[in-house]
């Protein structure tokens, strides 16, 4: 048996293990759907379609009332095959399916389980994982459903079905599966309604081997994203059936029946009675609390000394949530003084029936209040004196409704009054509202909670001293000790130590003589958990957290001497406790009321600094923390962090140390709890800015270099820019950034660092004009800087030739300042308005051709970044609305403002541009609706710049101003920029004329869809060909449109040497501008009636991955490449002719098997071709 199989049946027997049934689950023995007879009957059909999915689609809809009843009644009348039973049979934790007919669902069907059917639109709960009451997901309804859960009825609903579909599968991925589950696919096909791109989308993000195919074809093999998949490994391929696999793990003993697992009826004891619990009953109560039900009563196996202590480990290490009920069978846990009193209060409350509110279990974290509680329930619960419900600490509060109907039950059945276990660490309140609503009910219960200390309510006993800021106020305690509540101590002394020593000897953990002395001296209990058992210091660590803001509000800030140090956090509080701050020297005199000593505190300074950095999810390097306390805090630093689980060291593969939190959500609420504010997060961080030291010998400048650039995007404007955190804090940020650069020799270093630094203050600008601030000075002295240094910046990154992507962020950066003074000098007058007079058209004109050329320069770099773009259109827009300049000049400044945008193609945007973009676009195209379109504007602008003229006219008449071009007007635009052959000289039209012809003659914008055919004759040819030639001419800067029209012109007119050649530049710059679609094969060669031509080509070479090669085209007398798992195994062989279409990308053209349109990866008609399947489709 392969390690593979086995993998697979582990996690087959570990779960969770859900089932994704496809549409083709009724064929898989024998290649026939048993549906399609009945179907084809219903519909008067003469020959049976291929499949009834694709007839069901294609139904009139007087028709499909019909067809639904014939699947449904042929569904339900089919006798299954044995193996399909098989794997319905199988105790899945779910099952999710795209076929519709009820068949898998009656399958689903046994006497140890119920079935829950639901569909996308109505499952809005919580996904279950039951397998007893297993939920049978309809991704596409089902055609025996009601009516707005049947299958869809046409292609257009079909496509919106499909996405709730994706939704659906993506809750099953993320919340169902856990990284632990599995996922079965079986009875799926490339014709599937959940088609192979939506099945990828959904599955990619899962773990390694989770998702596993089953019942594959070399077809299914072939699939582009059936192949990325298995590279990325979350998908693994079998080609025998799922029932198969059982059968062979059974007969081996690798998985036990299917039923097995299912067949136990939870029962509760009582007395000597066990009470079933019918499954109902069990269902609705498990998402809020658990029944101590006689399964988590059984004595554990015989054990040997070595598995005890595993276990003990493993308790020890136990996350929050439900207990280790396991680990009570053992008693395995330190029972606590406190809990002999704890167990004499309840059985008291239950045979007082005049109580009046819950019992509590108070004291703060690490004193054994969870464990107490737990014991409490599984003693009583073995005792069999009552019915015992335990609900953990969760997120969400209990249902009372379900809890109630429990109850009831119970003492119906036992007569006796349940106790309800509650360990959520609350406000007492929220027990004695559930108390309160139970007794309403007329519930005999006895409830106990657990909580945190609070003075207010519990008074001020159990050996806590006073700070000196404590007054001694007599107030009326609500709850009194030994009759509402029990605490749990913090201390552990006399025979209790004693006790507790005596159990960790039972484990083989004995006390050394330092370690005993610093328990026996500190009489924490926490300490001497954290001392004494480092597998507690995780669980310890998370009900430090969850204390740590409250226990601060309520100690405050209190002062450390000589004599008496009373911590000020609860974190400092666990450190004393356990030893781990002996190292530092206590200041006399230092108890007074103020935070000052504390902050002086080098280690408070580390501790504080590392989960602040942690907070924006960055780990501090070692190096770079140790100068932030200086060499006294170094002394002690090993003895300080190896004692805390709250800091953790990490090593990467360079031996460089870092320094972080647990987990980033910790490191924040840690943060959150200081209240500190942003002026002092801000000023830590700029500290730290500064004591950054490059590596010289790294080309990145070291680990220190990278860390404060990623801590600089963490903090600044780009992470959100609405939040804007640290807004007001940015300039000394900024000044501290100007200090490291001057420390930097390394030139691609202080570039990089000079554009966060000019950010930082040029935001900080922004900033504080939206808020109207009074210091316009200091406003403008902050833009000055950042001009003179990304100028300098940009003088010596053209000088030693600098990374595109840094110039051309330094040159975003430098158009994104002058814009920004421009504001500053359009809105310098009163309370931020206009200033009177203006100043002079001139040199606003000035600082416009400025911004203009950083902008072009920054194009130059990237011509498909959109950031230049949106630079030039904001100061557009404020300068337009500031009325500073004459009409002509306003209508240059919108004209090339709109020529930018329609260069740029939104689709190959990440989705933060392409939203931008829009906006931009809507806002640039309004401004020019209403103050240049109009006829008399356009004929007055004519005089002064004719092709602008022109340039607005097409854009409005052809529709591509309001993104609804129309072929009409589109070819009116052309006309009209073609009159006059001046027009076409001028970058703005040549542009627009490119786009404009292509929509003419297809109907489509360019590179707008995927193998579209290419209904052009010679002579359209031809005008490609000229007019891209003339844009390459007339434009600095092409873009990729315009390069890729003229290579798929020169190809169509047979300058096959001069159409490579362009198809090798097209490849270079489409991957230095990173261009999404450069791999989609966007067109196919055609006739020049859109239909696709068919080539002969012979196989020259078949690379040994099957993932390559290079086929002779007959037609053009040369080689192209191909790939030869999408032919096949049989075709793809080496000498071997075969018929093929030529498709073309930005790499260039390559062959691909020939396939009808309507197929899955089929082509798209264009032209006459198009119209004619489209009137052979009528006709029939």
């Amino acid at each position: 048996m392969s390690v593979g199989k086995q993998a697979l049946f582990e996690r087959l027997d570990r779960g969770p293990s859900f089932l994704l049934l496809g549409q083709s689950y009724l064929s898989i023995e024998t290649g026939h759907d048993p549906l399609v007879g009945p179907l084809a009957r219903s519909l008067g059909m003469d020959s049976l379609p291929e499949t009834a999915y694709k007839a069901l689609l294609g139904a009139a809809p007087d028709n499909r009332e019909a067809a639904a009843k014939a699947i449904s009644d042929a569904g339900r009348a089919l006798v299954l095959p044995p193996s399909l039973k098989t794997t319905l049979e199988f105790p899945w934790n779910g099952v999710v399916s795209s076929a519709i007919d009820p068949s898998w669902r009656l399958g689903l069907q046994q006497d140890w389980r119920t079935v829950q059917e639901t569909v996308p639109q109505r499952d809005r709960t919580r996904l279950s994982r039951d397998k007893a009451d297993v939920q049978a997901l309809m991704l596409f309804g089902g055609v025996d459903q009601p009516v707005d859960e049947k299958p869809p009825a046409t292609k257009m609903e079909l496509s919106r079905r499909r996405a709730l579909a994706a939704e659906a599968l993506s809750r099953i991925i993320t919340d169902g599966l856990t990284p632990r589950g599995l996922l079965v696919v079986e009875g799926w096909s490339l014709n599937d309604w959940l088609d192979p791109e939506t099945l990828y989308s959904q599955i990619c993000d899962a773990v390694p081997n989770q998702v596993h195919l089953f019942s594959t074809t070399d077809d299914i093999l072939a699939d582009e994203f059936v192949r990325e998949a298995i590279h990325l490994k979350v998908l693994v391929p079998h080609r025998e059936t799922f029932a198969s696999l059982v059968e062979e793990a059974r007969s081996t003993g690798r998985l036990s029946d299917s039923g097995s697992t299912t067949t136990s009826t939870h029962a509760v004891r009582v007395g000597e009675r066990r009470l079933p619990i019918d499954r109902s009953r069990w269902q609705r109560i498990l998402p809020y609390a658990r029944p101590v039900d006689v399964d988590l009563l059984d004595d554990p196996p015989a054990e040997s000394k070595h598995r005890r202590f595993q276990k003990f480990r493993e308790f020890l290490g136990a996350s929050d949530g439900s207990p280790t009920w396991w680990a009570h069978a053992r008693d395995l846990p330190f029972q606590r003084n406190f809990e002999k009193i704890l167990a004499d209060l309840v059985e008291d409350a239950a045979t007082s029936p005049e109580r009046q509110g819950p019992l509590l279990v108070v004291g703060q974290s690490g004193t054994g209040k969870s464990v107490a509680l737990a014991r409490l329930a599984f003693q009583t619960a073995r005792s069999g004196r009552r019915v015992v419900v335990h609900i953990p600490r969760k997120s969400t509060r209990p249902e009372f409704q379900a809890l109630d109907d429990f109850c009831l039950w119970a003492e119906e059945k036992s007569g006796a009054n349940t106790l309800i276990v509650w360990d959520g660490m609350l406000e007492p309140d929220e027990y004695q509202r559930l108390f309160d609503y139970l007794r309403s009910r007329g519930r005999k219960v006895v409830m106990v909670g657990s909580c945190y200390w609070d003075a207010d309510q519990f008074g001020d006993g159990g050996g806590r001293k006073r700070g000196r800021a404590d007054k001694p106020v007599r107030t009326a305690l609500r709850y009194r000790r030994g009759k509402d509540f029990v605490e749990a101590p913090a201390t552990i002394a006399g025979k209790e130590l004693d006790r507790f020593t005596r159990y960790l000897a039972d484990f083989g953990i004995v006390l050394k003589g330092a370690d005993e002395s610093i328990v026996a001296h500190d009489r924490s209990f926490l300490s001497a958990l954290y001392r004494l058992l480092p597998d507690a210091h995780a669980p310890l660590s998370r009900g430090l957290v969850l204390e740590l803001r409250r226990s601060e509000e309520r100690l405050g800030h209190a002062a450390r001497t000589s004599i008496h140090y009373e911590p000020p956090t609860i974190m400092a509080a666990a450190l004393e406790e356990a030893g781990l701050l002996h190292g530092l020297d206590a200041r006399a005199g230092a108890a007074e009321e103020s935070t000052a000593a504390w902050q002086d505190d080098p280690y408070e300074r580390l501790l504080s600094l590392i989960l602040l950095i942690h907070s924006h999810g960055l780990r501090t390097p070692l190096e770079l923390a140790l100068r932030t306390i200086g060499r006294d805090g170094v002394r002690n630093l090993p003895d300080l962090l190896s004692g805390i689980d709250i800091i953790r060291w990490d090593e990467d593969e360079q031996d460089n140390y870092t320094l972080g939190g647990r987990n980033q959500l910790e490191a924040t609420l840690l943060t959150n709890s200081r209240r500190w504010g942003e002026e002092r997060e801000a000023d830590q961080i700029a500290e730290v800015i500064q004591l950054v030291r490059a590596d010289s010998r790294a080309r990145n400048g070291g680990p220190e270099i990278e860390f404060v650039m990623a801590l600089l995007t963490a903090i600044g404007p780009q992470k959100n820019r609405e939040q804007r955190k640290y807004a007001a804090q940015y300039l000394p940020i900024a000044d501290s950034i100007a200090k490291l650069r001057m420390l930097v020799s390394n030139p691609v270093i202080y570039a990089r660092l000079t554009h966060k630094e000019v950010n930082m203050r040029r935001e900080w600008a922004v900033w504080d004009q939206r808020r109207q601030g009074p210091d316009v000075a200091l406003r403008r002295r902050a833009l000055e800087a950042a001009q003179e240094a990304v100028d300098e910046a940009l003088r010596e990154a053209e000088d030693l030739g600098h990374r595109r992507d840094i110039r051309m962020n330094l040159y975003v950066e430098q158009a994104s300042v002058r814009g920004s003074q421009l504001y500053e000098l359009l809105h310098s007058g009163p309370d931020g308005g206009v200033p009177q007079p203006l100043p002079s058209e001139e040199y606003i004109s000035g600082e416009l051709r400025e911004l203009k050329r950083s902008v072009q320069s920054a194009l130059e770099c990237e011509a498909t970044n959109y950031y230049p773009v949106d630079v030039l259109c904001w100061a557009t827009r404020d300068t337009f609305k500031a009325g500073a300049l004459s009409d002509e000049a306003a209508a240059t400044l919108v004209g090339d403002c709109l020529s930018a945008l329609t260069v740029i193609d939104p689709e190959t945007l990440e989705p933060g541009q392409a939203g931008l973009y829009h906006s931009k676009f809507v806002e640039i195209a309004s401004l020019a609706r209403d103050h240049f379109l109009a006829e008399q504007q356009l004929k007055k602008l004519e005089a002064y710049d004719e092709p602008l003229a022109a340039f607005l006219y097409a854009l409005k008449v052809s529709g591509f101003l309001n993104n609804e071009p129309r072929q009409e007007g589109v070819q009116q635009a052309l006309d009209h920029l073609r009159r006059n052959p001046l027009r076409l000289q001028d970058e703005r039209c040549a542009r627009l004329a490119v786009d404009l012809l292509w929509f003419a003659r297809t109907g489509e914008r360019f590179l707008s869809g995927e193998r579209q055919t290419l209904p052009l004759d010679q002579a359209a040819w031809r005008e490609c060909l000229e007019l891209t030639e003339l844009a390459s001419t007339y434009n600095a800067m092409p873009s990729l449109r315009v390069h890729f029209m003229r290579a798929l012109a020169l190809f169509h007119l047979g300058s096959t040497d001069r159409a490579m050649e362009a198809f090798r530049d097209l490849d270079r710059l489409s991957l230095e501008q990173r261009d999404r679609r450069r791999v989609i094969n966007v067109y196919l060669s055609s006739w020049e009636d859109g239909a696709p031509r068919v080539f002969r080509a012979r196989v020259l070479r078949v690379d040994t991955d099957f993932h390559g090669g290079r086929c002779w085209v007959e037609g053009y007398q040369r080689e192209l490449p191909f790939d030869p798992s999408g032919f096949g195994p049989d075709q793809a062989v080496e000498g071997r002719t075969l018929d093929a279409y030529i498709s073309f990308n930005m790499i260039g053209p390559r062959l691909e098997p020939p396939r009808e349109p309507g197929e899955r990866r089929g082509p798209t008609l264009l032209g006459p071709a198009a119209q004619q399947q489209s009137d052979v489709r009528g006709a029939r």
